[in-house]
C-alpha cells in the first residue's frame, strides 16, 4: 500500500514522539508498504544524516517542509501535505498531525488519524476540527496507544470502539553494541535512566536510591540543557550519580546494554514534551519496550497503565511510584539475587519479541484496518 505518513513536528529533533514517527516509518516498509514521511524541517541535516541519528533504515522516504510558527504555519503546513499525498496518490494516510489528517480527509483521502492523549487536551478550534475528522466519510479510525485511551474515548467522548485500534508502543530489536560508554569495574553495579527529566519522571526517587545505596552507580542519559543543569545542581552532592545528557537515539542501546539494572521511577503525574500536561492515565512509554528489549531486570513504577504490559515479579519489579524505600528495596533484592534478576529481564525481553517490536506493531494496525 502507498502510504503518507505524517508527523506533527519537526525531523530531527530530541522529542521522543519523533523517535516513535521515524521508528514507524522503517517499520511499516518492513511489512511491504510504500512509505513517505512528511515532517517539519528541523535542522538542515541531509536524509543520510537523519536516518544515522535515529538509526533506522532508509527504507522509506524522507519529505521535510519549513513550517512557519503559529496557526496559519500550521494551517499551510496541513494542507501543503494534503496536496503532496494526493501528489502521490496515497491509498491512505496515516497521520499523527490533526490538521493534516484533516485536510487529506477533505481532500478526499482517506485518513488513519494516531492520538496519544485525550481529546479533552484540545483547544476549542483543535476539538472542532478533530470531531469533524472522526464524523468525515474519508476517516478510517483512530490509533492509540493504550486500552485505557481507548476505554476513555469510547465512553466519554463516544467515539464507536470499533473505530479505535488499540496499539502500544513499542522499540526495535538491540542492534550489536557499538562499545561501553563508560568503565565498568569487577564487582561494581549499575543501575540507569534514559529519556527526558521532565516533572514526573521520578528523578528525585533515583537520587533517593543513590543516597541509600552509595556503592552503586546511577546513570542518567538525556535531558534538555536547562533540565540538565537544574537536576545537576541539585544532585552536585552525589558522587554516584552521572548525567550524559543528550544521546542520539542510536546510542542509547549501547547505554542499555551495560546497565545493570533499568530504572523507569514514573509518578502520578507525568509531563510531556514542554514540561507540561499529564499523560500518566493514557501513556505508553517507549522506554519501557526499549528496555524489555535488553533482557536486563526493570524496575518500574505501579501504574494502571502500565499494567497492560508489565507483570509484577514476571517481567519487570513494579513499585509505589513516590516510595523510595520500596525502590531501594527492588534495586538491592535484583543486586543481591541475580538469578531472579536474570529471570525477569529474559521474561520481559521474550514478550517484547512476541509482541511489541515496531514491525508488529505496524502488522497488527494494518490487520485491524483491514478486517473492518
Amino acid at each position: 500500500m502507498k502510504i503518507a505518513y505524517i508527523a506533527p513536528q519537526a525531523i530531527p529533533s530530541q522529542a521522543a514522539n519523533s523517535v516513535h514517527m521515524m521508528k514507524m516509518a522503517q517499520a511499516m516498509a518492513e511489512n511491504g508498504h510504500d512509505i513517505t514521511l512528511f515532517a517539519a524541517r528541523g535542522s538542515n541535516d541531509s536524509s543520510e544524516d537523519i536516518f544515522n541519528y535515529y538509526g533506522v533504515k532508509q527504507n522509506f522516504k524522507l519529505q521535510l517542509q519549513p513550517r512557519r510558527p503559529g496557526k496559519m504555519g500550521l494551517i499551510a503546513y496541513g494542507f501543503r501535505n494534503a496536496a503532496d499525498a494526493r501528489a502521490m496518490k496515497a491509498e491512505l494516510v496515516f497521520s499523527r498531525c490533526l490538521m493534516s489528517g484533516w485536510a487529506c480527509a477533505i481532500a478526499n483521502l482517506p485518513v488513519l488519524y494516531e492520538m496519544h492523549d485525550s481529546p479533552d487536551t484540545l483547544n476549542k478550534i483543535a476539538s472542532s476540527i478533530f470531531r469533524r475528522l472522526i464524523q468525515h466519510k474519508n476517516f478510517r479510525g483512530i490509533v492509540v496507544i493504550s486500552q485505557a485511551l481507548k476505554n476513555h474515548m469510547s465512553e466519554i467522548h463516544k467515539i464507536p470502539a470499533e473505530k479505535i485500534i488499540v496499539a502500544h508502543d513499542g522499540a526495535d530489536p538491540l542492534p550489536p553494541a557499538q562499545g561501553a560508554p563508560f568503565e565498568k569495574t569487577p564487582g561494581s553495579f549499575h543501575a540507569g535512566y534514559t529519556g527526558h527529566l521532565y516533572s514526573g519522571r521520578g528523578i528525585e526517587i533515583i537520587a533517593g536510591m543513590a543516597k541509600n545505596i552509595p556503592d552503586a552507580t546511577f546513570h542518567i542519559v538525556g535531558g534538555t540543557p536547562d533540565d540538565l543543569a537544574h537536576w545537576k545542581n541539585e544532585l552536585k552532592s552525589l558522587k554516584n550519580f552521572i548525567f550524559y545528557g543528550h544521546a542520539p537515539p542510536s546510542r542509547v542501546p549501547d547505554f542499555l546494554q551495560n546497565f545493570d539494572v533499568l530504572l523507569a521511577p514514573y509518578q502520578k503525574k507525568v509531563a510531556v514534551a514542554g514540561n507540561t500536561g499529564d499523560t500518566s492515565a493514557w501513556m505508553s512509554p517507549l522506554k519501557i519496550f526499549e528496555y524489555m528489549a535488553t533482557g536486563k531486570p526493570m524496575i518500574c513504577s505501579d501504574m494502571p497503565v502500565l499494567r497492560e504490559i508489565l507483570k509484577n515479579d514476571e517481567n519487570a519489579l513494579l513499585r509505589p511510584p513516590e516510595s523510595i524505600t520500596d525502590w531501594t528495596k527492588a534495586l538491592k533484592f535484583l543486586r543481591d539475587n541475580p538469578k531472579d534478576a536474570a529471570r525477569i529481564g529474559k521474561t520481559a525481553q521474550d514478550d517484547f519479541l512476541s509482541h511489541h517490536t515496531w514491525k508488529k506493531r505496524a502488522e497488527a494496525i494494518f490487520n485491524a484496518l483491514s478486517e473492518r
